[in-house]
């Protein structure tokens, strides 16, 4: 991996620490607590507010916004909506995790009704961005209408070509920015796409890391005053969103080095996290990160 790009990136993840972005979450349950502490240790600053009466002043104060879909009802449906119009007049950057999107009509309708605020008031901001995170199963229903999932889980087994298509046309077929997870992730806006191996199989035994891949996507986005630090970087949003999943599955490589089971790797991949600027194995270490230009009738 080329040295000025690894700067840019340390300069990037030390401006991060040093503003603290505010992550405003409508989010799991079920992982509130680790999506918050994780948020901590990744540089950021959390925020929990669900309810209708306030979700849009919360977003108003808010560098980034999460939506995830996990254990949703129709309280929290409504305050989805709610917070992503705030979001996209204020050109907050939002992440939408469509956990099990294919389970239910109730979690198909609201992920139709968020795209479609989207697809609306995008004309109106142009430079509000949409980011979709979520597993291959969640991907596949969003560009191909098919649910493969297992429960709120899914992955498929396909080859990295597969994977990097299914990503694009997740991307056109949605008009937003895709991360998929898995054992390959492949992070695509539709004409380019990076694909990533990292991570380990630990991961799967901790309930909330793919909702935390949200999050720090969400914290690698979120809008930067560029005021506390010296030095800046302008990094494109694409860039962003891959740095962002790579930081977290090579934090995991480090925390299952000395994790003797998935308690000890969740406390280690919190400790990784909030070493994320100085860990030399991070930076360091081989970086198995492609980029590719997409093009049309092909798979790259």
């Amino acid at each position: 991996m080329n040295n000025t790009r690894i700067q840019e990136w340390k300069t990037f993840v030390s401006q991060i620490r040093a503003e603290k972005p505010l992550i405003h979450h409508i989010t799991n349950n079920v992982t509130m607590n680790f999506l918050a502490n994780g948020v901590l240790s990744a540089g950021g600053s959390p925020m929990m507010v669900h309810d209708a009466c306030e979700v849009e002043e919360a977003v108003g104060v808010a560098d980034a916004l999460v939506l995830n879909i996990g254990t949703i009802d129709e309280a929290s449906a409504k305050s989805m909506i709610l917070a992503l119009r705030k979001a996209l007049y204020a050109e907050v950057p939002v992440v939408l995790d469509p956990v099990g999107v294919g389970l239910s009509s109730f979690r198909q309708e609201l992920v139709k009704k968020l795209l479609f605020e989207y697809s609306e008031l995008k004309g109106v901001r142009p430079r509000t961005i949409l980011t979709i995170c979520g597993n291959a199963a969640e991907m596949q229903f969003l560009a191909e209408g098919a649910w493969e999932g297992k429960g709120v889980d899914g992955d498929l087994a396909t080859s990295e070509d597969d994977l990097i298509k299914l990503a694009g046309a997740a991307a056109k077929q949605t008009g937003c920015l895709i991360a998929m997870t898995g054992s390959k992730d492949v992070i695509s806006d539709g004409e380019k796409a990076i694909v990533l191996s990292h991570g380990d199989p630990m991961l799967s035994y901790v309930t909330g890391t793919g909702c935390f891949a949200t999050s720090m996507v969400a914290l690698y986005q979120a809008n930067l005053k560029k005021e506390v630090t010296k030095e800046t970087v302008n990094m494109p949003v694409l860039e962003r969103t891959a740095l962002a999943i790579l930081m977290l599955t090579k934090a995991a490589e480090e925390a299952v080095k000395t994790a003797q089971g998935p308690g000890s790797f969740q406390q280690n991949l919190l400790d990784q996290l909030f070493q994320l600027e100085t860990t030399h194995e991070i930076f360091h270490e081989t970086i198995h990160w492609q980029d590719y230009m997409l093009k049309e009738g092909t798979n790259r």
